[in-house]
């Protein structure tokens, strides 16, 4: 069940465009994405990325109020580039900067 809930979540909050999906991402996984509420109250997002080959991509991550409004952020407005190793693990953590953020969405290009 955690997994089937996992896999919905996944797809939602990935949006990767159909023509995004070349070579350059037929390779790489999200491992994992986790998510928690921190001390301070902020919501928090733990992203893995797996690649089998090294590779370069660009993601960013856009914040939500609870009615589904974004929440402005000039910090994560931009993309960011990592670089992935073959065969190894790249830990992405964000902390939202508002505590009114409930919600997030995945970008990646």
């Amino acid at each position: 069940m955690k997994k089937l809930i996992f896999l919905l979540l996944l797809n939602c909050m990935l949006l990767v465009s159909q023509d995004a999906l070349d070579a350059n991402f037929k390779h790489t996984n999200v491992k994992s994405i986790k998510e928690r509420i921190n001390n301070a109250g902020l919501l928090e997002v733990q992203i893995i990325f797996y690649s089998s080959v090294d590779k370069k991509l660009s993601y960013k991550i856009e914040w939500f109020d609870k009615d589904g409004f974004v929440i402005k952020n000039t910090i994560d407005k931009n993309y960011k580039n990592i670089r992935l190793l073959a065969k190894q693990g790249y830990i992405i953590q964000n902390i939202a900067s508002n505590k009114e953020a409930k919600k997030y969405k995945i970008y990646i290009k």
